[in-house]
């Protein structure tokens, strides 16, 4: 309610602007009859009410289905826009309703900032408040595996995200009793109405794809009944939901999966903006590649730039490139460090690596390494946005459902990268990279893009 009391506000204070604009500071390009404001501003009331009426009814004061601050401008965008044409289309039908054009179109601009500015604001106090552990939600975790495991620590790292997990239940004995990032293992499944009740928990999160779905249903039903919010971490089924068709043969219903979507039309709209954007950033990077290729070669001995065989889209392999950030015959020390990999799955990864150099470990930690890959994406080998290409040697010991992620060429960035980094499990980098390909849109790559910016800066979870 109080955001739409200062929307309100704003608009109302948007359309003064537009009016001052308009008869103050733009008559003497566009010369037109001054109407007193009196006039317009009887008009103004019915305009707000109008405009909130749009919001509301495009879901734009509905917290559940905006999940970040870019999502919300967007549809705040897309809301002050068909806003804007309501009020013009009004205009034209009803004569009796006088009102400048130009007016609208300030109005439309004025507008846009102002609501921009107000929800960056809330979201940037929200988050302030959060991280002082004012007003965050009393998390409960079903299931201590890899993925509730991970939930609870970027909960617990980043109290920004306004949860605070609570303790976890789980059906397996051996976790019974015991702490995972200072997050107890509280009960079994079977206790999580008295869990609700005894610790106030706001919200519960389903972080187990091995729960049985009758029990899902049990607990989601009390959920509702005890007004609790409740959140699931989808599995392989629910992820290719969007590409699933019902038919009906011999009276039996039947459900088929359609091929994946990034194809024909999608695939050529992606490659063209990999193409436009590739070309763009090597142009203008172009005099800090030859910065960081001095302080490579002041740094250590070895090439400038480091080309490793990846597998790209349908299994095809391509030399990837990076700018080099570990001393020569880092390969070779590989078999010697392999089992130190602070990583599940098949991805070595490890924070003290003893083969990074000076330089590569600021180069590795704000993924600068990673820039001459804009020259495989400008080549086709690899797009911006796509699952990360693996190594030769980790898809050969990957399972027929793994291989999934070699349907699209592979990106830069990825949906894991900006959700966790190297500090999710590789069952679950696997799941968020099938969930990219199976809801693939150019505004999805644009959110990936954006999210990838913070990210990087703070270098959160890479090494």
């Amino acid at each position: 309610m109080v955001k739409i009391i200062i929307d309100a506000v704003l608009i109302y204070i948007s359309f003064a602007a537009a009016y001052f604009l308009r008869f103050n500071v733009l008559i003497g390009a566009y010369p037109a009859m001054v109407v007193g404001f009196r006039g317009y501003s009887e008009t103004l009331i019915f305009i707000v009410v109008l405009w909130l009426a749009i919001f509301k009814l495009l879901g734009l004061y509905e917290d559940k289905k905006i999940s970040v601050l870019i999502d919300e401008l967007a549809l705040l965008f897309i809301s002050v826009s068909i806003a804007a044409f309501t009020l013009l289309g009004f205009l034209f039908l009803y004569r009796g309703l006088w009102f400048s054009r130009l007016v609208i179109v300030n109005a439309w601009a004025v507008s846009l900032a102002l609501l921009s500015l107000e929800r960056s604001l809330l979201v940037g106090m929200r988050r302030w408040f959060y991280s002082r552990g004012f007003g965050s939600k009393r998390v409960l975790i079903l299931g201590a595996g890899e993925m509730g495991q991970t939930l609870a620590l970027k909960l617990k790292m980043d109290k920004s995200l306004g949860g605070s997990p609570i303790g976890f239940l789980d059906d397996d004995p051996a976790k019974l009793n015991l702490n995972y990032y200072g997050v107890p293992v509280l009960a079994d499944l079977s206790r999580v109405k008295d869990i609700i009740l005894s610790q106030h928990i706001v919200e519960v999160i389903f972080a187990s794809t091995r729960i049985p779905y009758q029990k899902i249903l049990d607990i989601i039903t009390e959920c509702e009944v005890l007004r609790v919010n409740f959140k699931i971490v989808p599995g392989i089924l629910e992820i290719i939901a969007s590409r699933v068709n019902i038919e009906e043969v011999g009276g039996i219903p039947l459900i088929s999966v359609s091929e994946i979507g990034l194809k024909g039309f999608k695939a050529a709209l992606k490659r063209s903006v990999d193409l436009i954007a590739s070309s763009i950033l090597l142009v203008l990077l172009s005099p800090i590649y030859l910065l960081i290729a001095g302080l490579i070669r002041l740094d250590s001995k070895g090439p400038i730039f480091f080309g490793q065989d990846r597998v790209g889209k349908d299994g095809s392999i391509f030399k990837m490139y990076k700018f080099r950030s570990m001393i020569e015959g880092a390969e070779e020390i590989l078999p010697e460090i392999e089992k130190l990999s602070e990583t599940e799955g098949y991805i070595f990864k490890i924070k003290e690596d003893p083969r990074m150099t000076r330089l590569g470990r600021w180069l590795r930690r704000f993924s600068i390494d990673e820039w001459p890959q804009l020259f495989n994406v400008f080549k086709g080998e690899m797009s911006l946005v796509g699952p990360r290409p693996p190594l030769p040697r980790e898809v050969e010991k990957y399972s027929p459902w793994h291989r999934k992620r070699l349907r699209v060429a592979p990106g830069i960035t990825c949906l894991w990268q900006v959700s966790g980094r190297s500090l999710l499990p590789f069952e679950d980098m696997v799941r968020l990279d099938i969930y990219y390909i199976e809801n693939w849109s150019l505004w999805l790559d644009i959110k990936i893009l954006f999210r990838t910016i913070p990210v990087v800066l703070t270098g959160s979870g890479a090494f």
